[in-house]
């Protein structure tokens, strides 16, 4: 994965976390949810922790790729 693909890749994260965060303030400004809202909020939350672990790896691969002459922008 090149240096492109990688601040593409963390940028489109990026997006999608802050979709997720508008999502769950939604849904936590309303009292009573359906269970359908409920599948959905407990999607989002794996579909977080799926993100992280994701930008935890690509951070690692920048690391390597800079220090191995290679510089990452992010």
């Amino acid at each position: 994965m090149d240096d492109s693909s990688i601040a593409e890749r963390t940028e489109k994260l990026r997006r999608e976390i802050a979709l997720i965060q508008q999502e769950e303030r939604n849904y936590r400004s309303h009292r009573n949810h359906s269970l359908a809202e409920n599948t959905e909020h407990d999607k989002r939350e794996f579909r977080v922790l799926a993100i992280r672990e994701e930008l935890r790896t690509l951070v690692e691969k920048a690391k390597q790729q800079s220090s191995h002459g290679s510089v990452w922008y992010g």
